[in-house]
């Protein structure tokens, strides 16, 4: 995306959001370790009616167009999606939104949307990067092994792709968050590198 489809696309996504409303994001990748962003306020938060998964090509964060690899991203289906939300710092709002954008919107491969997410103290909408299944980016939902084997050999700008999969595994347990199929992922991926598949 240029910089004028960025900031039209965040001009388009804060016009659903009231004014003077606190403005939350909801994390479920490598947002929950590394925010980007000022925040006042941290949360462990779910999202019902969505899951994460590696189902989109990254070719230049932890891939290149050679040998892309694979990320995170949030879609619409069954069961729920554990993370954590955060409250944007309201004094840097602005820049901490501008800072989102250019680390989540880069391609266009998510859709920014408003949905409501629960929170131990109370349910909040929270700003949600869910995938764009119509983008070229969209993998879709591979054969475990193929994605462990894809996983397992990239690497890009950004570090290697199986790194980024056993760091959002240990910032889910951290926050006390288990994944089975993160987890099944995560083993697949070690069995490869133990075989010297990389």
């Amino acid at each position: 995306m240029s910089e004028a489809q960025r900031a039209d696309s965040l001009r388009a996504a804060m016009a659903q959001c009231a004014p003077g409303s606190p403005v939350w994001v909801f994390a479920y990748g490598s947002l929950m370790w590394s925010p980007c962003f000022a925040y006042s306020d941290r949360r462990p938060a779910c999202l019902e009616g969505y899951r994460r998964g590696f189902t989109i090509w990254t070719a230049l964060a932890r891939g290149t167009p050679e040998l892309p690899g694979l990320a995170l991203a949030l879609e619409a289906g069954t069961g729920r999606c554990h993370g954590v939300a955060y409250r944007l710092e309201p004094a840097r709002q602005h820049e901490g939104l501008e800072a989102l954008w250019q680390r989540e919107m880069v391609t266009g491969i998510y859709r920014p949307c408003w949905l409501p997410v629960g929170t131990e103290e109370s349910q909040i909408v929270a700003l949600c990067f869910v995938v764009d299944r119509s983008h070229v980016q969209y993998a879709g939902p591979l054969p475990i092994e193929e994605r462990a084997a894809i996983i397992v050999r990239a690497e890009g700008k950004f570090g290697a792709c199986r790194d980024y999969l056993r760091d959002t595994l240990r910032a889910l347990a951290e926050n006390e968050i288990s994944d089975p199929a993160l987890e099944a992922l995560l083993n697949r991926v070690r069995r490869h590198v133990e075989g010297g598949d990389r």
